[in-house]
């Protein structure tokens, strides 16, 4: 008799430490995927098993995203522990913040702040190519007409260039205590605060910030 209490008693210790080293797991996936949102407007992230944990031989395995520009709906990690590596199957959901057009944008317009808002929405049901941050939108041209509250995607935009490529530009040259204004010609397009080859009329080739001045170099 003594020996089957034993038994039970040993098997509710065992039970007791796989559902401790569970949540363990569970709490470092959980920090493991907030830390990758983190730049990213993110209202809540949830976090659903597609298979069973996998057995691992270590309380703090290191996590890794096998796909890292995919960070909600499907994904896999790699969880390693020393020589061991095991592979966890996620569904993570994610509800954020991205942008839509707040009025009708029409083709080959430029777009400003003017035209766009931000929206709260389910992120792992909108298109991968959906748009979160505002700088990624702005002084861009958009390629088709774009109707009021809908999400912004990057195949609906181009870049805006401020200079091309071979075109004669002026160069304004900012060193300590002086500016120096001469002209160059662009070794590539460049959009606002893009930084870019310059060729001097003197040969040389240096690098500048675009702007709306010219070219800017800083020294």
């Amino acid at each position: 008799m003594t020996f089957f209490i034993r038994l039970i008693f040993c098997i509710f210790i065992l039970l007791g430490w796989k559902t401790s080293f569970a949540d363990v797991l569970d709490n470092q996936i959980h920090h493991f995927i907030s830390e990758q949102l983190q730049d990213k407007k993110i209202d809540h992230i949830g976090i659903r098993y597609l298979a069973a944990q996998p057995d691992l031989n270590c309380r703090k395995p290191t996590l890794k995203l096998l796909s890292k520009n995919k960070l909600w709906g499907n994904l896999t990690l790699s969880a390693k522990c020393k020589n061991q590596t095991k592979y966890i199957q996620l569904y993570v959901d994610v509800v954020g913040s991205y942008i839509v057009a707040n009025q009708a944008i029409n083709a080959d317009t430029k777009i400003t702040e003017q035209h766009i808002t931000e929206q709260s929405g389910q992120l792992d049901k909108l298109p991968a190519t959906i748009i979160l941050d505002k700088s990624q939108i702005i002084n861009h041209i958009a390629i088709r007409h774009i109707d009021p509250q809908e999400p912004i995607k990057t195949s609906m935009l181009k870049r805006h260039w401020q200079v091309k490529a071979g075109q004669q530009v002026k160069v304004i040259i900012n060193g300590d205590g002086y500016l120096v204004a001469t002209k160059g010609k662009t070794l590539a397009n460049g959009a606002s605060g893009d930084y870019i080859h310059v060729k001097l009329n003197t040969g040389t080739i240096v690098e500048g910030i675009v702007s709306e001045q010219g070219i800017t170099i800083n020294q």
